[in-house]
Order: structure tokens, then C-alpha cells, then sequence
């Protein structure tokens, strides 16, 4: 049965649609609104009160003003601020010593110092084809002064710094070991960071990834097809420790991963966009296991997690880092740089990679662990429980 609507009704209708479009267009307006303007209230306290504490300082204090403290302490105060524990401000050494190791190519003496106990620094590691590889320098080593200044009066921090430079240039270094001392002049130089290396242990590839670089995918791509033309039963790949950038992962699961995508980024509007793909079929079928530590990071948790659930990799080792987000790197005007977190991390397959990548066969290790393993009864128990794993899944 048809029934039939007055014009006075329909003109009602009309009304009370329009009514309701207002009130809700108004209302998102209002808080759109509110929210910029809550931002830029907040701004202008900021700005404020460090100009009212700027100008009383300047005008008061008996002291001087280090600018650069000073400047550094503000903006690493901002940073600090942020509900974001992967935010972080770079020092203009810092951020030129993060712009070299992501690239792999150092310009330095060749070893990574740390502050030691005694507030001196200490030798932590030395880059093989370095020029401190083939110097009087070894892990273990501490360093008490730096061009004859005195570590202890310019601070650890500073020290390390000062061994940076420019190409060709020299550092004195006075050092002691086993309570002698000794000095060296080293030249710093250019080289690149050798952060794959692999070697046939039983008829298996054991290939270890010491850190992710604009380098390491060549470097894998490459020690790989050595080990492919062996002609090996499988690979163990040790990725402990391991951290560094996202760029190379794609590339390194190449020849496991048939075309896929392996991770989702998701933005804080709540967009979702591919991250990261592998491309062509892969040509690797053989086993794999995979080791990791509470020190496998980011871009190395998703490897490792990439070879477990598309190429049916096993995984040794002990519970990962569990850092699933993605950072940025801003590099500021005057050589600094900020860090801060963009995007969420979402593995395709897994759906996150927060809390960790849970193990399929936990082992403790106690020491220190065996990257260059002579057989499979290594005395790294994790090194030879993944060989053990391996053989296993040869044989199932």
C-alpha cells in the first residue's frame, strides 16, 4: 500500500537533517579547534618560560653561559619529554658517528672505546682492515689520555669523541694494559665495516651478522653464494646481538622468501602502509636455524622472524629485545640530530613484534658467545643446540 507524504513533512525532514549535519560539523570543528589551540597555548608556555629564565640569567648570574651546554640541555630536555622511549637527541658527533656506521664506512682509528669503571675509557672492539687492527691495540685496553690531555679531566664522553677526526689526520693515545703503559700514534682512515662473515662447520653454513648497515646485504648476498657453490646442508645464522637499520632485511631474505610482503608500517592516524617486501622466488629450500639473544633488535628481530614464518626456520636462542616500532632520524641545521619513533612495526605474519620473539628452542648461554665455531660441539651451548636442530630437520 502507497503512502503518501506531505510537503510540510518532507520540508521537516529536510530540517532536522540539516539540524543534525550542524550540530555534528560544528561539534568536530569545536574540537579540531580546541585541540589547536590547547597546542598552541602550550607552545607559548614553553617558549615563555625559558625566555623569562633566558633573560633573568644573563642579567644576574655571576657565571657564564656555556651556549652549547646550554642548547643541547633544552632541546635534550624536549626530547626527553616525549612518552617515547626511542626518542633521543644527537650531539653533532653523535649524529656524524650514526650517519657512518649506518652507511658502514668509518672515517676512524678503528676500535670502539666505552667509559670504564675507573672513569678512564676502555678498548670494547676492533674493526678487522682498521687501523687499529694492525697496532699495538687490543680489547681490554685503557686509554688514560687522548693527545696528552688526561681522560679523567675531559671526561669520558669527550674522549671518545676526540678520537674521531678527519681523514689522514693522528691521535697519540696513551694506554695501559696489565698495569704497564704504553703510547701509540694511530691514523685515522677510511674503511669499510666487515659486518658479515660465514665458514663451513660440518658440512653447514654458519654465516654471522654482526650489525644491519647500507653494507651488509652485499656482504651477505655474497657469503652466501659462497656457501650456496659448497654446496651445503643448511645454514645457521646467528644474528645475537645484532641491531641496526631496516634497509638491508629485504634484500638479505631475497633467496629464502618467495615475493612477499614481510611487514606493515602503522602511522598515528592510524594509516597502515607495506614497509617492507622481498621480490622474485626464492632459490634456497634447504634448513635453517636461526640464534638470537635478549640483544637481537628491530630490524634483525624481523629477519629472524621473516626466515620463521615464510622460509620454516627454526629459531635457538633466548627471547628477543622486542623493539617493534620504527624510528626516524632528523638531522637539524647545525649537525645535530633527533631521534624519534614514527610508525609501529607489523610483521605480516606475526602481527607484532612486541615483547619479543619467543623461541623454539630456549638455551642459556653463560660466557662469552662463539662466532667463529671450529665444529658443531662448539662449547657455545646455543651454537650447538642449532646445529643439533639443523641436523634434525635434515633428517625429518
Amino acid at each position: 500500500m502507497n503512502r503518501k507524504v506531505s510537503v510540510s513533512m518532507l520540508i521537516s525532514l529536510v530540517a532536522i537533517a540539516c539540524a543534525i549535519t550542524y550540530v555534528v560539523t560544528v561539534t568536530v570543528s569545536t574540537n579540531m579547534f580546541n585541540r589547536l589551540i590547547g597546542g598552541v597555548t602550550e607552545r607559548e608556555e614553553i617558549y615563555s618560560k625559558i625566555q623569562e629564565i633566558d633573560t633573568y640569567v644573563r642579567s644576574a648570574s655571576y657565571y657564564d653561559i656555556d651556549e652549547e651546554t646550554l642548547i643541547n640541555g633544552v632541546v635534550g630536555g624536549y626530547v626527553n619529554g616525549l612518552e617515547d622511549a626511542g626518542a633521543r637527541y644527537l650531539t653533532s658527533a653523535q649524529a656524524y658517528k650514526k650517519m657512518q656506521v649506518e652507511s658502514g664506512t668509518l672515517i676512524s682509528v678503528g676500535f670502539e672505546a666505552e667509559k670504564e669503571e675507573s672513569g678512564y675509557i676502555v678498548v670494547s672492539q676492533i674493526y678487522p682492515n682498521s687501523p687499529a687492527s694492525s697496532m699495538n691495540i687490543q680489547v681490554g685496553d685503557i686509554i688514560t689520555a687522548v693527545d696528552g690531555a688526561n681522560v679523567l679531566e675531559m671526561g669520558a664522553e669527550n674522549a671518545i669523541n676526540a678520537l674521531a677526526g678527519d681523514e689522514s689526520t693522528n691521535v697519540r693515545l696513551s694506554l695501559q694494559r696489565n698495569g704497564e703503559g704504553f703510547t701509540v700514534t694511530a691514523t685515522r682512515r677510511s674503511f669499510t665495516i666487515r659486518s658479515v662473515s660465514s665458514r663451513v662447520v660440518s658440512g653447514y653454513g654458519y654465516i654471522r651478522v654482526d650489525a644491519l648497515n647500507a653494507e651488509t646485504e652485499s656482504q651477505f648476498v655474497s657469503e652466501l653464494q659462497n656457501l650456496q657453490a659448497g654446496g651445503v646442508l643448511g645454514y645457521v645464522i646467528d644474528v645475537r646481538s645484532c641491531t641496526g637499520i631496516f634497509e638491508p632485511v629485504s634484500g638479505m631474505l631475497n633467496k629464502f622468501v618467495s615475493g612477499q610482503v614481510i611487514a606493515n608500517a602503522r602511522y598515528k592516524n592510524g594509516t597502515v602502509s607495506k614497509f617492507a617486501e622481498t621480490l622474485g622466488e626464492a632459490e634456497i629450500t634447504v634448513p635453517i636455524t636461526v640464534i638470537v639473544n635478549e640483544e637481537t633488535v628491530g630490524a634483525a628481530e624481523l629477519f629472524a622472524i621473516s626466515l620463521r614464518d615464510f622460509a620454516s626456520a627454526k629459531i635457538v636462542g633466548r627471547q628477543t629485545a622486542g623493539k617493534g616500532t620504527i624510528t626516524e632520524t632528523k638531522n637539524l641545521s647545525d649537525g645535530t640530530a633527533i631521534v624519534i619513533t614514527t610508525a609501529e612495526l607489523i610483521p605480516t605474519a606475526s602481527n607484532t613484534l612486541s615483547g619479543g620473539i619467543k623461541v623454539d628452542f630456549s638455551v642459556e648461554l653463560r660466557g662469552e658467545p662463539d662466532y667463529s665455531p671450529a665444529d658443531v660441539s662448539s662449547t657455545d651451548p646455543q651454537i650447538s643446540k642449532a646445529f643439533e636442530v639443523i641436523e634434525g630437520m635434515k633428517k625429518a
